[in-house]
C-alpha cells in the first residue's frame, strides 16, 4: 500500500528551510543582508527584530572601538618620538582613508550597518587629526588646513555617495562644518575656511541633485555665506585684517560656484528651479554681490571694472533666460528666475560703473533696449522690466523729483532740467505711446501696469518741467516768478494734464494714461487743500480753483464720451 501523500512533510524539504532560516540569522547578527539568491527561501521571521538589531550594533561598535584604538596607537608612536610628527600625522590620515575605503566596500556588499560604523570611525579619526596637524603639531599653515581638510571630506562624501550612505554624508557635512569652525576660531583664519565651505556647499548641492539628499545643503550654504561675509567684514574695516583681493576672490568664488552650479542644473539638465536655489540666489547675491561692492568703495578705486563685471554677468543671464521663451510655457519659473536676476545684475552693474548724467543716458538706454525685447517677445514680465529701468533713469535724471516738486509746490527754480531728463522724459512718452502699453480695454490686468507705470513717468515728467520752464521765461524778462504764482501755475498744468488724459480713449495708442485722469485729479485736489489754500495768495488762488473746477467738469463727460 503506497503512503499517503501530503500528510507528512519531507525530511528532506524541512531540513532545507531550517537551514534557511540559520543562515538568515547568522546574516543578520553579522549586519548582513541575505544574498540574492537566497531571497527566494527567506521566511517571514528573516526580518531583523529588536534584539538582532541590538546584537549588529554592538558588534559593529565594538569593531570601531579596536580601529579607534588602532588610532590612538599610531598617536602614542607619534608622541613618542618613534617617528616624526609628519610621519605619524600622514599614517593617521591614511589610516581613516583605509576605513572609508573599507565603509565603501561593506555597502557595496550590502552590509550597511557595518559601512556606517566604519564610515563614522573613520571620520572620527580624521576630522580631530587634522586640527592636531595644524594646531599641536604646526604642519599645516591655515590655508593647508583647510586644503587637507577639503581632500579628506570629499572622500568622505565620495564614499557616501558610492555606497549610497546618507548617515555617512551627514557626519561628514557637519564634521567638516565643526572642524572649520574651529579651524576659524584657534588660527583667526577665515578666507582659507570661507573656499572650503563654498567648496562643501556645492558638493552637498550636487548630493542633494544627484542623490536627492535635499538637507545637506541647507546648512551648509547658510554657514559660506555667513563665513564670506565674515571676509568682507574683515576686508572694510579700518585698517583691514584681510586684502580686497582676497575678499573679492571668495565672494566672486561664491556668485560663480553656486550660480554656475544653478545654472548647469537648470539649462543644462533642463530641471526647473527649485526653493532651495531661489533662497540661496538671495543670500549669494546679498552677500558675493553686495561685498564686492563694499570692498570696492572701501578700496577707493575705480569701480568700472567691478561694474562692467556684474553688467556681463546681467548680459548673461537675460541670454540664459531667453533660452525658455520658446521652451517653456509663458509662466514658466526659469524665465522669472533668470530674468529678475538678469535686471538686478544690469541695474547694480550700471550704478556701480557710471555716475551723473552718463548713468541716466545709459539707463534710459537699458530701457529702450528692453522694450525691444519685450515687443518680440510679448513678455509681460519684460514690460515690467522696460518700467523698473525707465523709472531708475527718471529718478536719476531728476525728472522725478521734479514732478514731486510739481506736486508739493516746491520752490520756484530757473535752473532748467539736464539734457538726460529731456532724453528719459522723451522716452517715457515715446513708450505711453507704443503699441507696447495699449489698453485692452476692460478691467485692468497685470499686462496693464507697466503701460500704467511708464505714463505715470510720462506725466510726472511733464509737470516738473513746467514749473522751470516758467521760471526761465519770467528770469528772462526780469519778472522773477514767485512761489505763489508757481504754485497756481502747477495746479493749472496738473489740471490740464487730467483733462489731456480724460480725452484720450480707452484703446489705442496713449490709452493706458485715460487711467490716470481720475487719479490725477485725485491728487491735484489733495495738492489744493493742502498746499495752495496754505501758500498762495487770493489775487492767484482764483485762477488755481477755476481751473481744478473746469477740470472736475469736464473730466467726467471726457471720460463718459470715451467709452
Amino acid at each position: 500500500m503506497p503512503p499517503p501523500t501530503g500528510s507528512i512533510d519531507d525530511p528532506i524539504a524541512i531540513l532545507t528551510r531550517r537551514i534557511a532560516e540559520v543562515e538568515a540569522r547568522l546574516a543578520i547578527l553579522e549586519g548582513e543582508a541575505p544574498p540574492a539568491a537566497d531571497r527566494s527561501v527567506e521566511l517571514s521571521t528573516a526580518a531583523p527584530g529588536p534584539a538582532f538589531d541590538l546584537l549588529g550594533g554592538l558588534t559593529n561598535l565594538g569593531r570601531s572601538l579596536i580601529i579607534l584604538g588602532g588610532a590612538f596607537l599610531l598617536r602614542a608612536l607619534t608622541e613618542a618620538g618613534t617617528w616624526p610628527p609628519a610621519v605619524g600625522v600622514s599614517v593617521g590620515l591614511l589610516y581613516a582613508l583605509t576605513w572609508l575605503a573599507t565603509s565603501t566596500r561593506s555597502a557595496a556588499a550590502g552590509r550597511h550597518l557595518r559601512a556606517i560604523f566604519d564610515g563614522g570611525t573613520a571620520l572620527t579619526i580624521g576630522f580631530p587629526l587634522v586640527i592636531e596637524a595644524a594646531l599641536k603639531f604646526q604642519l599645516f599653515t591655515p590655508a593647508m588646513a583647510a586644503v587637507a581638510l577639503g581632500a579628506f571630506t570629499a572622500c568622505a562624501l565620495v564614499s557616501a555617495n558610492h555606497g549610497r550612505m546618507q548617515a555617512v554624508a551627514w557626519l561628514a557635512t557637519m564634521g567638516g562644518l565643526a572642524t572649520g569652525m574651529t579651524l576659524v576660531a584657534r588660527t583667526g583664519a577665515l578666507a582659507p575656511v570661507a573656499f572650503y565651505f563654498i567648496s562643501l556647499g556645492v558638493g552637498t548641492l550636487w548630493l542633494g541633485y544627484l542623490r536627492l539628499w535635499r538637507g545637506l545643503r541647507w546648512p551648509v550654504g547658510v554657514l559660506a555665506c555667513l563665513v564670506v561675509l565674515g571676509v568682507t567684514i574683515r576686508a572694510v574695516a579700518q585698517p583691514p585684517v584681510d586684502s580686497a583681493s582676497v575678499a573679492w576672490v571668495s565672494q566672486m568664488f561664491l556668485l560663480v560656484a553656486y550660480l554656475g552650479s544653478i545654472t548647469v542644473r537648470t539649462l543644462v539638465r533642463g530641471r526647473q528651479v527649485i526653493l532651495f536655489e531661489i533662497v540661496q540666489t538671495v543670500l549669494v547675491l546679498l552677500v558675493g554681490l553686495g561685498g564686492m561692492i563694499s570692498v570696492g568703495y572701501a578700496a577707493g578705486g575705480s569701480n568700472l571694472l567691478l561694474g562692467g563685471f556684474i553688467l556681463g554677468l546681467g548680459v548673461a543671464a537675460y541670454a540664459v533666460s531667453f533660452q525658455f521663451l520658446a521652451r517653456h510655457a509663458p509662466g514658466a519659473l526659469n524665465f522669472y528666475f533668470y530674468s529678475s536676476l538678469a535686471l538686478l545684475f544690469v541695474m547694480v552693474g550700471t550704478w556701480t560703473a557710471l555716475g551723473g548724467p552718463t548713468r541716466a543716458l545709459a539707463l534710459t538706454g537699458i530701457g529702450i533696449a528692453l522694450a525691444v525685447a519685450w515687443s518680440r517677445s510679448s513678455r509681460a514680465m519684460l514690460g515690467a522690466h522696460t518700467a523698473i529701468a525707465m523709472v531708475a533713469a527718471a529718478e536719476d535724471a531728476g525728472l522725478l523729483a521734479l514732478g514731486l516738486a510739481a506736486f508739493t509746490g516746491g520752490p520756484a527754480s530757473a535752473n532748467l532740467p539736464q539734457w538726460p531728463a529731456l532724453v528719459a522724459l522723451a522716452a517715457a512718452v515715446a513708450l505711453s505711446g507704443s503699441r507696447l502699453t495699449e489698453s485692452r480695454g476692460g478691467r485692468l490686468s497685470a499686462a496693464d501696469v507697466p503701460g500704467l507705470a511708464l505714463g505715470l513717468v510720462a506725466v510726472a515728467g511733464l509737470a516738473g518741467m513746467v514749473t522751470p520752464v516758467a521760471a526761465a521765461l519770467a528770469a528772462a524778462t526780469a519778472l522773477p516768478l514767485s512761489t505763489n504764482l508757481a504754485i497756481t501755475i502747477n495746479t493749472a498744468v496738473l489740471s490740464l494734464i487730467a483733462v489731456g488724459c480724460a480725452r484720450l480713449g480707452r484703446r489705442g495708442r496713449f490709452s493706458q494714461l485715460s487711467r490716470l485722469a481720475y487719479p490725477l485729479l485725485a491728487v491735484t485736489g489733495f495738492k489744493l487743500l493742502l498746499v495752495d489754500l496754505r501758500l498762495a495768495e487770493a489775487s492767484t488762488l482764483f485762477a488755481g480753483l477755476a481751473c481744478y473746477g473746469a477740470a472736475m467738469v469736464l473730466v467726467p463727460r471726457l471720460r463718459k464720451g470715451t467709452e
